[in-house]
């Protein structure tokens, strides 16, 4: 299993956004010396939240510095971009990274950067669907074509063409159980962010399992890309006052940018119902038990914490890839460091050393589930 690091390029003011940013790429180069095995930027944008507006742009430059660690777009949010610029940049980045790059797809959840964009939230499964098919299709044939109800693309080839398959290395971003069957039906693997118990999130992971089997010829699905926050200390209690500091403070953050206890999900027909339903949950049950299980969920503790967390984890929910955030909510970039090296020292070795192992499987797919993949 790999070891990844998720980039989400935040600033609260502490540094000027060039000063934030020649430390957030300083540490992206450093990571493969450390041992990390895949770097993935987000793409946001407008705000202090977070702030990669091109991360294909970003990983361009970190192919030139790199020579091993993998480049993943974690994610490209395709309401806005254009499918057929999607393609042809993701195949320059592997040219320039010797075949390094993976694909990451993902359809935004932030109202004020949809307004940004001028876009209507209503409009975003379906764009997501129709270009994401387009782009998929793009990548292994080096053609671009398009007549859906949202994009309209003459036949082209793009150039330079792809030299290989991105099959294997290509994910979504999935939160919800709609997205999750929309990755299996296009065979993407999934990316997604601990924010509850994994004895909950372990049916639907199951069912998402069994679903790419059904939809692409028995193959297993890739490892899922689990985005876990990380405080990793010698001493618990530093770790757990890290935590309870930086993590719980991007929970608010993460509150206040997508609004998640606000009304407006409702108003956006079927796009995201899955966050309307949560806003409901979230309003009865108060944000004290929810930060809880969010500190709970993520990574935080000792190096014997967290691999112990770890191995818990895959019992539960099987395979899984970590990809970690180790600076966010402007931890001193001294202290984020540390965290990165004792982690890839004392809990990413022991990761690395697990082989896949076969997991019972599901004696069928709930209907509901498979009756949207097929949407």
């Amino acid at each position: 299993m790999r070891v990844c690091m998720q980039l989400i390029f935040q600033n609260h003011k502490d540094y000027t956004d060039r000063e934030m940013y020649k430390q957030e790429v300083r540490l992206i180069i450093e990571a493969e010396g450390m041992g990390y095995d895949i770097a993935w930027p987000v793409e946001h944008h407008f705000f202090d939240y977070s702030m990669c507006p091109d991360n294909m742009q970003l990983l361009s430059y970190i192919a030139a510095r790199t020579e091993r660690m993998e480049l993943a777009t974690g994610a490209i949010i395709v309401p806005w971009n254009n499918p057929m610029r999607v393609v042809e940049k993701m195949v320059l980045l592997d040219h320039l990274s010797d075949g390094r790059a993976v694909l990451g797809l993902g359809r935004g959840l932030s109202r004020r950067e949809y307004r940004g964009f001028g876009a209507d939230m209503a409009e975003a499964r379906d764009r997501f669907n129709e270009a994401a098919a387009i782009i998929i299709q793009g990548l292994e044939t080096g053609i671009v074509e398009a007549n859906t109800k949202y994009y309209q693309q003459s036949r082209i080839e793009v150039r330079p063409r792809p030299f290989k398959s991105f099959k294997g290395r290509r994910y979504m971003v999935c939160m919800s159980p709609e997205s999750f069957s929309v990755a299996a039906a296009l065979g993407l693997g999934a990316m997604m962010f601990t924010q509850t118990s994994w004895e909950k999130a372990a049916p639907l992971l199951d069912a998402y399992r069994a679903e790419y089997r059904q939809h692409n010829n028995g193959e297993d699905a890739p490892p899922l890309s689990i985005v876990d926050f990380v405080s990793c200390h010698p001493d618990r209690n530093k770790a757990e006052e890290i935590a309870r500091r930086h993590i719980v403070g991007y929970y608010w953050d993460l509150m206040e940018h997508y609004e998640m206890t606000g009304s407006h999900f409702a108003d956006t027909g079927k796009a995201y119902q899955h966050y309307a339903k949560a806003a409901k949950v979230l309003n009865a049950v108060g944000h004290e038990a929810a930060i809880e299980e969010f500190l709970a969920s993520n990574l935080w503790g000792t190096p014997e914490m967290l691999a112990a967390k770890l191995r818990r984890r895959r019992e539960l929910i099987g395979d899984f890839e970590v990809n970690g955030v180790f600076t966010y909510r402007s931890i001193p970039y001294e202290q984020v460091e540390q965290c990165m090296r004792l982690f890839a020292k004392e809990v990413a070795a022991e990761v690395k050393s697990w082989q896949p192992q076969a997991r019972p499987q599901p004696v069928a797919v709930s209907p509901s589930v498979a009756d949207v993949a097929a949407k």
